[in-house]
């Protein structure tokens, strides 16, 4: 069969902008473009165009043996639970060489194993940044986005070992069961990888009109991601708050009360969900100006409370 748009070379791929229609390989790579996320050809260029990118970009990089070695030994003190003594090394080549790719990995990883994940991936994104070819920063600084639930970017850094370090090598190896094992806890709520990637574009979008008090277009965002991701909490919790902003209480409720039934430890909607309650009909929310919070890394995956948060924060402000 003949490709649907050159009609000279053979159909071999089903392509999604044609309806599923057999396109030859050469017009799939000449069409292809952002509608074409989720399709597997576009998946696997999207790689290899990142691989290509690390492996061909021109660096100079200072090698100091000496420095590496004091790294390697306050790492394995960090291994070895000395985490203090390891750390103090750190600093103190970090104040020699504040520059060195080895140091900042070291400081990355030794603030990740206390829990800091915001200090570890700024210091292995500028340890990426030197030395491009760093695959155990890259894969550490996926395990980094990992723990903020930042998956776009996770699996944009292991890819990046999987390129640095080749397919077959040790870190590209664990990489690359990274990212099969993200592929498979995004699949346990229907949807693929590649699908919650693009949502969590789509959800940004979407708090940022809120936050600019575009209410309808906020709504319409976050309706986008419902429509494949059925359950998603957030969406379901900020569009109440668009809907306040509109002054449909109504709708609001409802909205806030999905995303209590679907996770009723919700606190942003808890919280919210009193304060459109006590709204008159037509009377709009007036209050937009909380800064954004990732709910579920930063407060419930460690035990903190958000409303609480909320209590001490008023109370300071009475001071």
């Amino acid at each position: 069969m003949k490709c649907e748009l050159c009609h000279k070379k053979k159909g071999k791929r089903g392509c999604k902008l044609m309806s599923a229609q057999l396109v030859c390989p050469s017009c799939c790579a000449t069409t292809r473009r952002a509608e074409c996320e989720g399709c597997s050809y576009y998946q696997a260029s999207e790689m290899y165009q990142r691989e290509k990118q690390v492996r061909n970009k021109a660096f100079i990089t200072e090698i100091m043996p000496d420095v590496d070695d004091q790294c390697d030994e306050a790492l394995t003190l960090i291994d070895n639970g000395n985490i203090a003594r390891g750390q103090a090394i750190l600093e103190d080549l970090r104040r020699q060489h504040p520059s060195y790719h080895t140091v900042l990995y070291g400081i990355g990883v030794c603030h990740c194993m206390k829990g800091q994940v915001g200090e570890a991936i700024s210091c292995l994104e500028r340890a990426v940044e030197i030395f491009p070819a760093f695959a155990h920063a890259h894969y550490n600084l996926g395990s980094s986005y990992c723990k903020k639930f930042d998956l776009e970017n996770a699996v944009k850094a292991y890819e990046a070992a999987i390129a640095a370090d080749g397919s077959d090598g040790e870190v590209g190896c664990l990489a690359r069961e990274r990212l099969d094992e993200l592929e498979a806890i995004v699949k346990t709520s229907g949807i693929s990888l590649s699908t919650h990637i693009r949502n969590r574009r789509i959800f940004d979008q979407g708090f940022l009109a809120l936050q600019e008090r575009r209410f309808q277009a906020a709504i319409d965002l976050f309706a986008q991601v419902l429509t494949t991701e059925k359950d998603h909490v957030q969406s379901y919790g900020n569009m109440g708050l668009a809907y306040a902003g509109l002054g449909n209480r109504q709708k609001a409720l409802e909205c806030l009360d999905k995303a209590i039934e679907l996770d009723p430890a919700y606190e942003p909607a808890l919280v919210n969900r009193l304060a459109v309650a006590s709204l008159k009909d037509g009377e709009v929310l007036p209050d937009f100006g909380r800064h954004e919070i990732a709910y579920y890394s930063e407060f419930k995956l460690h035990g903190r409370s958000y409303v609480q948060q909320l209590a001490d924060e008023l109370k300071a402000g009475r001071k």
